[in-house]
């Protein structure tokens, strides 16, 4: 009886062995090529860049996950066939791995906060966002934290799983909201007619034009203090301008309220 060399256990392990490799190149190139192709088509239909590059951040993500699980699943199947009993491998591997899940229960959870963030669309970079007692600029997201920029210039650095309950202050359109206290001994008809004013100038303001995505509105008075009596001027703009519309609503405001002779309380 003749032999061959396809007869031999070791060239037939090492075809083996060279088999898995290739399905796994070949599993490689084909999730390169998928994300490529999805990509691609994303580009064509979002005109969104930031909501882009979010969804680009997901997919890459997703990628390199799949890619770290092929090596896995393809390291095990060759330790298996050149003949090592991978039983307790992986017995030890899940006893590290559950060793590393509990020790790293934050950092997982940061993660998955940092992946719904990007998938839901919570907020973008440039996005003015509060959180909790801290508020300010979104000026860098990543999978673990998300970097926010307050008014005073101090960088605040968030983990993604703390993230619970978030305000986004210009997602959409903003509100610029101007509360004013008048004596409560005031005309309140010279008041609204005052309020009548400013927003009427607001609305004429060519600098405020592209802001402002509503008239102004004038809602006299809204409320009662121990000292005064409680005023509002309200209008809908465009994100992040309703800080610029607020001080030319307070600064109309004041001066209608003066010329008037109506004196604001302190």
């Amino acid at each position: 009886m003749t032999t061959t060399l396809f007869d031999s256990p070791e060239l037939a392990a090492t075809l083996r062995i060279a088999v898995i490799i290739l399905l796994a190149l070949v599993a490689r190139w084909g999730l390169r090529l998928a994300v490529r192709q999805i990509t691609g088509r994303l580009e064509k239909t979002l005109s969104d860049p930031e909501r882009l590059a979010r969804v680009k951040t997901f997919l890459l993500t997703g990628r390199s996950s799949i890619y770290a699980l092929i090596v896995i699943i393809a390291g095990l199947m060759i330790l298996h066939v050149i003949g090592l009993d991978i039983g307790p491998l992986l017995a030890g591997a899940g006893l590290v791995g559950l060793a590393l899940s509990l020790g790293a229960q934050t950092l997982i959870k940061d993660y998955i906060g940092g992946l719904l963030i990007l998938f839901e669309n919570q907020f973008a970079v440039g996005d003015v966002i509060k959180v909790g007692e801290v508020s300010g600029e979104v000026e860098r997201i990543t999978l673990r934290v998300t970097y926010l920029r307050d008014i005073e210039g101090r960088l605040h650095v968030l983990p993604n799983g703390d993230i619970r309950t978030v305000s986004n202050l210009t997602a959409g359109y903003s509100r610029a909201v101007v509360d004013l206290n008048v004596d409560y001994d005031a005309d309140m008809q010279k008041v609204s007619r005052a309020l009548e004013a400013a927003a009427g100038r607001a609305q004429a303001d060519e600098t405020l034009k592209a802001e402002l995505l509503e008239p102004p509105q004038a809602f006299g008075w809204i409320a009662f203090k121990d000292w005064a009596v409680q005023v509002r001027l309200m209008a809908k703009t465009m994100p992040g301008k309703q800080w610029k519309v607020m001080m030319a609503l307070r600064q109309y405001a004041l001066e209608a309220l003066q010329a008037e002779g109506v004196r604001v309380a302190l």
